[in-house]
C-alpha cells in the first residue's frame, strides 16, 4: 500500500513538473510608460513623411551667472553652440532664438494657450465666486 502511494505521488509530481515547464509568465509592461511614438519624438528620432527630422522642441532653459543654454530635443546646447544647422543666438527666461543663415526661429518654453483656461467661464468671462457665510 505504501509503495503504491509513493508511486502515485511520483507520477503526480512528474506530471506537475512536465505541465509547468511549458507555461511561461507573460511579460508585464509599465502602465505609466508613454507610447513608443512619443518616446521617439522626445528623443528627436521621429521622422516626418518627408524624412526630415522633427521640429526643434525647447524642453528647458538654463540661466545662471556661469552659463546660459537650453535643452532642445533632449540635448544641451550652450549659448553660441549649434543644434543641427542652427546656432543658439539668444537665451531668455521664456524662450530661445535659433538662427539658420538669415532665418531666425524663436522657441518658447510655454507656448500660448489655444483655449481659455478652466478658470474662465463661457465666452472667456471669469466665473463668479460665491462666498458662503
Amino acid at each position: 500500500m505504501a509503495d503504491r502511494l509513493m508511486l502515485m505521488q511520483a507520477i503526480a509530481t512528474a506530471a506537475a513538473l512536465t505541465l509547468s515547464a511549458g507555461s511561461n509568465a507573460q511579460t508585464l509592461t509599465d502602465p505609466t510608460r508613454p507610447p513608443l511614438g512619443l518616446i521617439a519624438a522626445a528623443a528627436g528620432m521621429d521622422k516626418g513623411a518627408t524624412g526630415t527630422a522633427a521640429r526643434p522642441r525647447l524642453e528647458s532653459i538654463l540661466l545662471s551667472s556661469t552659463r546660459k543654454g537650453a535643452i532642445i530635443n533632449g540635448r544641451y546646447v550652450p549659448l553660441g553652440g549649434s543644434y543641427g544647422k542652427s546656432t543658439l543666438v539668444d537665451v531668455m527666461a521664456t524662450g530661445v532664438t535659433l538662427k539658420t543663415g538669415r532665418k531666425r526661429e524663436v522657441l518658447k518654453l510655454y507656448p500660448p494657450l489655444e483655449t481659455p483656461s478652466a478658470a474662465f467661464g463661457v465666452g472667456g468671462e471669469p466665473e463668479k465666486v460665491v462666498k458662503r457665510p
